[in-house]
């Protein structure tokens, strides 16, 4: 052992700040890893099915207002009463969409994959809405 006597070092201090460091390297790599664990969301979120069901009826709603003619804000008038009638009949609450939308947005593939059954969904809507015969008005 090399003698500090002359430096007037204590090399006990050396040895605590040593173990010092190494326990919050050993805390800091702990305290990684646990935070990149992929888990399940900590707060209630909807489920691909439900999600996807949801985002297909409002987008259905939005066409519906974007065929009327009446201004953008009339339109976000109406459409608002209607979002919210929504998801109290699916039991949406604010907190449980705003978890599945930062939830399906940090798990962008999954996103991917609602979206892919929202278009797929919406597109077999107009195929079948093409194919139904107009209505005639019978008045006339």
């Amino acid at each position: 052992m090399t003698n500090f006597a002359p430096y007037n070092i204590d090399m006990r201090f050396f040895h605590f700040t040593r173990t010092s460091v190494l326990l919050v390297l050993m805390f800091t790599l702990a305290a990684l890893l646990y935070a990149c664990q992929t888990s399940k969301p900590s707060e209630p979120i909807l489920s691909k099915e439900e999600f996807s069901s949801l985002l297909v009826e409002l987008y259905l709603a939005e066409a519906k207002l974007n065929g009327l003619a009446i201004p953008k804000d009339s339109a976000t008038k109406l459409f608002r009463p209607y979002e919210d009638s929504l998801f109290r009949k699916k039991g949406v609450t604010d907190s449980v969409l705003r978890n599945t939308y930062q939830y399906y947005f940090d798990h962008p593939q999954e996103f991917e994959k609602i979206f892919e059954v929202v278009i797929d969904t919406l597109s077999l809507r107009e195929k079948k809405d093409q194919k139904k015969p107009l209505r005639q008005n019978q008045n006339l």
